[in-house]
């Protein structure tokens, strides 16, 4: 199996435990540096152990993925994703698109999720402009 292939199968695994809200097969997924990072509506960042004790109150009802990009290198890979997903989290509901990044690390052989970024996908669709930033360059 590929690293690209291992890491997409560590990704649903973990998406089944979230979904499944299943303390344990998350645990056995996150780094122990695990954080979630958010930065709207607000700055905020969330250990493992915080993640974990909140899980059973993330319920998913829909979660479907519109776009996805992995990238591999070495011992690093890279999920960024467009979700749009229907939950609900600590009572609160969490519906719409997100763009969520995580990042993960083999160590030892086995692939665990480093970080998770997750924002609502909100802005507009971006406007075609030959003006701004012309000495910008991708890469």
């Amino acid at each position: 199996m590929t690293d690209h292939q291992q890491v997409v199968a560590c990704a649903q695994k973990w998406q089944r435990a979230i979904e499944d809200r299943d303390v344990e097969a998350a645990a056995r997924i996150l780094d122990d540096d695990f954080a979630l990072v958010l930065v709207w509506p607000a700055v905020a960042v969330l250990g493992r152990t915080e993640w974990l004790r909140m899980l059973p109150d993330y319920l998913v009802h829909d979660y479907e993925i519109e776009d996805r990009i992995v990238d591999t290198r070495d011992d690093l890979a890279l999920i960024v994703q467009r979700v749009r997903m229907t939950t609900t989290v600590s009572g609160a509901d969490r519906d719409g698109t997100f763009v969520i990044s995580d990042v993960w690390r083999r160590n030892n052989g086995t692939w665990r999720v480093w970080r998770r970024h997750s924002t609502p996908l909100s802005a507009e669709p971006a406007r075609k402009s030959t003006s701004r930033h012309p000495t910008l360059r991708r890469g």
